[in-house]
């Protein structure tokens, strides 16, 4: 196999450790880094605080960002949102979008925007928070 003088080798996989709960934040390398590619992954909430029941059915994140080197890996994407599940910390809806944004920002090395859209049933309210975080 023959690499031509124009062809960029991805940069390699890394993982990105959340500091209030531990999980990690996986991202796998863009095998295009040269085409300019926007990423979107839209999150269906679970519920994360046992003892109100929200963010109610509905609820989601949206992070975008463009992909330079790196993407979000979706796997561990999943498993770093369920750590949220109730957590003593980060229990409301507006910090764990700027968590989410800042974490995001960390494991890929520049901006990322978080949009979170939370459905509260008991307070017959819905709560959209957007973040960007830039390192």
């Amino acid at each position: 196999m023959h690499i031509s003088d124009h062809t960029e080798i991805p940069a390699p996989a890394t993982s990105y450790c959340c500091p209030e709960t531990g999980a990690l934040l996986k991202t796998i390398a863009n095998p295009n880094p040269a085409m300019l590619t926007r990423q979107e992954h839209v999150i269906e909430l679970p519920e994360l605080c046992p003892a109100s029941g929200n963010p109610g059915p509905g609820s989601f994140l949206r992070i975008c960002y463009r992909s330079h080197g790196q993407f979000l890996e979706v796997f561990s994407l999943d498993a770093y949102v369920r750590a949220f599940i109730g957590h003593p910390m980060v229990r409301d809806v507006e910090m764990l979008t700027q968590v989410v944004a800042r974490d995001g920002m960390r494991a890929l090395g520049h901006k990322v925007k978080v949009h979170g859209c939370f459905v509260l049933p008991a307070l017959n309210q819905t709560v959209r928070t957007v973040v960007i975080a830039r390192p």
